[in-house]
Order: C-alpha cells, then structure tokens, then sequence
C-alpha cells in the first residue's frame, strides 16, 4: 500500500488517536457492546492517550493517509511480565474499516512491535482480529477471561517465535 505514513505519536497527536479509538470501536463493536461505551465523547479519551503518550507507558504509532488518521497502534513493556509471558505487549491495533485487508495492519503490527515475542488480549466475537492474529504467529494461551469493561470474552494471545528458543542469549 502506496501514500500511508507510519510514524510514532506526538502527544499533539492525542486528540487524533482519540477520535480515532472512538470511530474503529464504533465500526467494530456497534450492536455487540453497549452503545454508552461506544458513544463516549472523544473529549473524555483525550487526556487518557495525551498522557500515555507523554510519559512513555505506551508507544503509540499512527498511520495516516493524507494527513488522516487511518490505523493506530501502541504497546507497553511490563518489567515483571506475568506467568512467563514476554514483556512487550500489544495494547491497540486499530484500522479504519476501508483500510482492512490491505496489508496496513501487517505493516503497523510490524512497526510496532517488529519480530518481538509480544502478548495481546483479544475478543472472542473478533474473528477478523484473531484470524490476522494467528496468520503472524500468534496462538491463543489462556483460558476465556472476562472483560469488565465490555462484558465480551477476550483470551491472551502470545507470539514466541522459534528463533529465540535455542539462543539462550535472548
């Protein structure tokens, strides 16, 4: 795909993300969650992204077509990873609906987190996501959580990549 820009975020970047958030959760979710959730105003996740973005907890990359935001993406380390997993997880992978299946979200899932072993949590009702998921060496490894949030069944999804095993320098 020709004429998208993948760059990090600034947090001047913030209130973009955030209407970008709102529209791909409305896109994905309309009719499975709450619509209270999903029609949140795009003011009240401003400070929330502008803030993760200033202080390092997460890297958030952005790819934009002319100037727009069309995929976001962000990921955080966790210094003590839980029960064995790899540290860097993926947080947000999101694509604009016309977007999908262009080969972008390979391409920001790749500038986000590169070959790294990383973890995710994935929606149960996501089929798309999880099928994009599995194609680039994901596999689910817990059993269905709840998310208090939504009220949806995710599961964490980890990449290990067969590379590291036998390279005890890793």
């Amino acid at each position: 795909m020709t004429g998208i820009v993948i760059e990090r975020a600034r947090a001047e970047d913030a209130p973009a993300v955030a209407a970008f958030q709102t529209l791909a959760w409305q896109q994905t979710y309309r009719g499975i969650v709450d619509d209270a959730l999903l029609d949140v105003p795009v003011a009240d996740r401003v400070g929330r992204w502008a803030e993760r973005i200033r202080s390092g907890s997460r890297v958030v990359t952005v790819a934009r077509a002319d100037g727009v935001v069309v995929g976001v993406a962000s990921t955080a380390i966790d210094d003590r990873p839980h029960a064995g997993l790899p540290p860097l997880e993926l947080c947000t992978l999101y694509l604009e609906r016309d977007v999908q299946g262009t080969g972008l979200g390979a391409r920001l899932l790749h500038a986000a987190i590169g070959d790294e072993d990383a973890h995710l949590l994935v929606f149960d009702v996501n089929g798309g996501a999880r099928r994009f998921y599995e194609r680039r060496g994901f596999r689910p490894e817990s059993m269905a959580l709840l998310d208090a949030g939504t009220g949806l069944t995710e599961r964490r999804w980890v990449r290990r990549r067969a590379a590291h095993e036998g390279n005890p320098g890793r």
